[in-house]
């Protein structure tokens, strides 16, 4: 089973406005409301390709349950844990430009921290466990290493979306994917890498650090991977850009959902670089005919 943790999750609010003007009233051409968070993010997309998952982590008060009522309304499993206030909403203001206001979220109480340990210490051998998203205020910078100590799982499959310190402090637990962009890889070593050989290198050093898996972004440059079983690279697909929100989380679906249905890792990286392409050349995330119309195109 595949379990997605996200600790911040949102109830975005998302507003199309044809032309922002900074002062002015503006009046919205359409608006909605959808959960957001990149551990929320994989689970949809697993979601709309047919792969079952449970999300988890921390809601809070009604925001919460509207976030909850929404994902089980797309045939999503939750098992959140309730902890005091309210989850945060985020406004996303789309336009020409995209503008982001996100809120800091609820403080989560030390015990609630322990109650998602408990809950995770329960996974059957050989889940799936994807820790992605930014880490709340009230949590340790180093939150995904305590949990991965405190759950003592090597029997988990770890899937590790993060960058800097908080990457380089999963690496001794030896997680099944990582996916860094290139981006998040110069953070993570001060870098300003320019070419895919030195993006190859240094995710090489990652694997020589603990990663079993380690997939690097490069946007429209593609993806490159390297594994037990080799190095690869896959280029981008070609299509229209048009919001690149959720592409990352839906190349860490596309992979595990590949891997699910058994593909090696050749096949595996295609499928995730389909995805992530599938959600940049839409309003929202993959579904499952968008990556297969891309993956048609040989």
């Amino acid at each position: 089973m595949i379990y997605t943790v996200t600790f911040n999750p949102a109830l975005d609010y998302v507003l199309q406005v044809v032309r922002l003007c900074p002062g002015k009233l503006h009046r919205a051409d359409g608006s909605s409301f959808a959960p957001g968070g990149k551990g929320i993010n994989v689970s949809s997309v697993l979601q709309n390709l047919g792969v079952p998952s449970v999300a988890t982590g921390f809601v809070a008060g009604d925001v919460g349950e509207v976030i909850c009522r929404k994902l089980e309304a797309r045939g999503i499993e939750t098992d959140f844990i309730r902890i005091p206030g309210q989850s945060r909403i985020n406004v996303k203001i789309k336009g020409k430009e995209e503008t982001e206001i996100n809120a800091g979220g609820p403080h989560i109480p030390p015990e609630s921290f322990e109650a998602l340990v408990q809950k995770l210490s329960g996974l059957p051998s050989g889940s799936v466990l994807v820790l992605a998203g930014s880490v709340p205020a009230s949590l340790p910078k180093d939150i995904y290493e305590r949990l991965l100590a405190a759950l003592a799982r090597p029997d988990l499959r770890v899937v590790a979306d993060a960058s800097g310190e908080l990457l380089l402090g999963v690496l001794p637990f030896r997680p099944w994917l990582i996916k860094p962009n290139r981006d998040e890889l110069d953070e993570t070593f001060g870098l300003h890498m320019r070419s895919v050989d030195e993006a190859l290198s240094y995710a090489e050093k990652l694997r020589t650090m603990g990663a079993q898996n380690v997939i690097v972004s490069m946007g429209g440059g593609g993806a490159l991977m390297v594994s037990a079983s080799g190095v690869y690279f896959q280029s981008a697909f070609e299509g229209n850009v048009v919001d690149t929100v959720g592409a990352g989380d839906s190349m860490v679906a596309g992979f595990i959902a590949a891997k699910e249905w058994g593909r090696d890792d050749r096949e595996a990286l295609r499928f995730a670089v389909a995805a992530g392409c599938a959600t940049a050349f839409r309003s929202g995330l993959a579904e499952a005919a968008d990556i297969r119309t891309l993956l048609s195109r040989g």
